[in-house]
């Protein structure tokens, strides 16, 4: 009898731990994708997405901002990637819903937006500024991540920082983040495109914190922000 107790409470602890395993089990990096374009050669966006759980997960994502000039859609094949199939987005619109797999312990898949210029090159394409948002979440919950693109639409590089964190970054002209929180902030780290940590900043919970980017390759790149009381932030600025 006791050893079926206790093997019952093994299974349970297991059982627990495999629940534990597949919490916070995807990320995606970045955010949000901010990128200028001329107009006279295709536009690759990219983000990551990657698994760290155990098993296949079944994710949906929702079309929650569309905005592209209608000459874009007109003239462009503007389309989205996600790690299993492209879709063209002049079928859709805002609410829409795809499902994707996304396999156990995935790392780096692509998920990304395309314009595609016509082959015509006598096409002129007018200028104009483009924003799409996709909300991601594992199927069956309500947690959501959102995928943001944007085109010649600058975000000023203030990213996920709102009025409760009392966190504000701003993005400065002399090629230096300035990063504020009331509470403090303990830690600084710089991520490139790729995920690899380029540096480390101790703040000494300093209130204020100046960061210089003058060093880095011009790109994307994502700050996490740690703040006095542990919390984490992160942004995406553009070099």
């Amino acid at each position: 009898m006791k050893a079926y107790i206790f093997l019952l409470s093994l299974g349970l602890f297991a059982s627990t731990q495999f629940i534990k395993a597949q919490e916070s089990s995807y990320s995606i990096f970045p955010g949000t994708v901010d990128m200028s374009w001329d107009y006279t050669e295709d536009l690759d966006m990219k983000a990551y997405i990657s698994s760290s759980s155990m098993l296949n997960q079944d994710i949906e994502y929702t079309v929650t901002a569309l905005d592209i000039p209608e000459q874009w859609q007109d003239l462009i094949i503007t389309q989205f990637c996600d790690v299993q199939s492209c879709y063209d987005f002049r079928w859709f619109k805002l609410g829409d819903k795809k499902e994707m797999k996304l396999f156990a312990n995935q790392k780096n898949g692509i998920l990304k937006v395309d314009f595609l210029l016509p082959m015509d090159t006598v096409v002129t394409i007018q200028p104009g500024a483009a924003e799409i948002a996709l909300a991601f979440n594992r199927k069956g919950e309500t947690k959501q991540d959102t995928l943001r693109f944007l085109v010649n639409k600058s975000a000023t590089g203030i990213k996920e920082s709102n009025e409760q964190s009392g966190l504000n970054i701003v993005q400065m002209p002399n090629e230096t983040v300035q990063i504020s929180n009331s509470i403090g902030i303990s830690e600084i780290k710089i991520y490139d495109i790729t995920g690899t940590m380029r540096e480390v900043h101790q703040c000494g919970n300093a209130q204020l914190a100046v960061i210089s980017m003058s060093e880095f390759t011009s790109g994307l790149y994502l700050l996490r922000i740690k703040g006095k009381d542990g919390k984490e932030y992160s942004a995406t600025i553009i070099q």
